[in-house]
């Protein structure tokens, strides 16, 4: 629950004060840095990020609730992020060039000192959201489903199966 401070940020911000809206991205942006790099790369995460700046500027009227700033926010975030990856996934199909695909350097396999970090990069997107949106930014089950707008079990299914797929690249990565 945000504090009495922060609500009263977003309902100026509502009312069109620029600065109070600033405040409130400025105050959100690492976690929203994080959970966006986490799913489409550091390369890509400043690009989504802009996305999602302008799009919590232009809809940030349609706010219910200025309580749940927070998870509005995850849910915008989430749905551009996903956008973006199938904008990516388009783009890979159409690269038939074999030549150009064989001088890619192979991806980075698990290391040893990687960590669960590391292996949460070979979840699906969809599980690795659940993931990151539970145990990073400290969502509930039911905050999660909201923010990505599907299910509460399709949440519970995707975070089990997220989980599962972490403890077998783990116990991989300590049999290797």
């Amino acid at each position: 629950m945000p504090e009495t401070g922060e609500i009263v940020l977003i309902v100026r911000a509502q009312n069109g004060d620029r600065a109070a809206l600033e405040t409130l991205l400025r105050g959100v942006y690492r976690p929203l840095r994080s959970y966006v790099t986490q799913i489409v790369g550091g390369s890509q995460a400043d690009d989504v990020l802009q996305e999602i700046a302008i799009s919590i500027f232009r809809n940030r009227r349609y706010l219910r609730h200025p309580a749940a700033f927070r998870p509005w926010i995850f849910r915008i975030a989430s749905r551009h992020v996903f956008r973006h990856l199938k904008r990516e996934a388009r783009w890979k199909r159409v690269e038939t060039d074999l030549d150009l695909l064989a001088g890619l350097p192979a991806p980075a396999s698990l290391e040893p000192g990687d960590g669960v970090l590391a292996a949460v990069d070979q979840v699906s997107p969809a599980s690795r959201a659940v993931l990151l949106l539970h145990y990073s930014q400290d969502l509930s089950i039911e905050e999660t489903a909201l923010v990505l707008d599907i299910p509460i079990g399709t949440a519970k299914s995707r975070l089990a199966y997220g989980i599962s797929v972490l403890r077998k690249l783990m116990q991989q990565k300590g049999t290797s």
